[in-house]
């Protein structure tokens, strides 16, 4: 049975009755996944639909009109857009938190498992570390508690602001979190957010599918 195609780990068939739990969790955990995968590409979708179709030059001068009509438009958006109107923005938010969290048990258990069969050396944080860093960023310091909240001191002032802040964005058909790197000067102390490049629940889970061969479990109809 192969448990990272990646890598091409593979856990030898007669454990899978020695795992059985740690499977079943693994199944269960990436139903979830590909729920929050459906709603978000259901949201990319309606608002990629909503650019092309012209809903974002509505307000814009005739003359841009003019300039991008019958153009393929890229869009970047963040804070609030009112071309986003519709879309509950604290539901939207809370997807991120609740994939960050789901991802990363999803491939810590993986890792976990691999290191029992010594199939790597790492230990199973670190392999977090490399599928999916930018995940473990916003479930570190959001997702799974705001490090506003505590005082730890692997956490920087900047990462305890931005923590509370509202981080989603759209970019070119894609909403993507953190969008925002803080800076800040307190007493003349400069601090900065750790986090580095934004992720979209839409492209990390195409790309765990691919690792883990799975596809998306379809949300049913009706």
């Amino acid at each position: 049975m192969i448990i990272d195609h990646t890598e091409g780990w593979e856990l030898p068939e007669n454990t899978k009755q020695k795992y059985f739990n740690e499977l079943q969790s693994l199944r269960n955990l990436w139903k979830g996944l590909c729920l929050l995968y459906n709603q978000m590409k259901a949201i990319e979708g309606k608002a990629a639909e909503q650019i092309q179709n012209g809903s974002v030059l509505e307000t814009m001068p005739e003359e841009v009109k003019n300039e991008f009509k019958g153009k393929q438009i890229k869009y970047f958006s963040a804070g609030n857009d009112p071309l986003f109107n519709w879309i509950d923005k604290g539901i939207l938010y809370s997807l991120f938190q609740w994939y960050a969290v789901s991802a990363c048990n999803y491939v810590e258990l993986v890792g976990w498992l691999c290191q029992q069969e010594r199939l790597q050396n790492k230990n199973p944080r670190q392999y977090v570390c490399g599928v999916i860093p930018n995940v473990l960023w916003l479930r570190d310091k959001i997702a799974a508690h705001f490090v506003r909240a505590r005082q730890d001191n692997r956490d920087t002032n900047g990462d305890r602001v931005a923590s509370v802040l509202y981080q989603v964005g759209y970019d070119n058909g894609r909403f993507c979190a953190p969008v925002w790197k803080l800076s800040l000067r307190k007493k003349g102390m400069k601090s900065a957010s750790s986090n580095e490049e934004p992720w979209s629940i839409t492209e990390t889970h195409e790309a765990l599918m691919q690792r883990y061969n799975h596809r998306v479990e379809e949300k049913p109809n009706g």
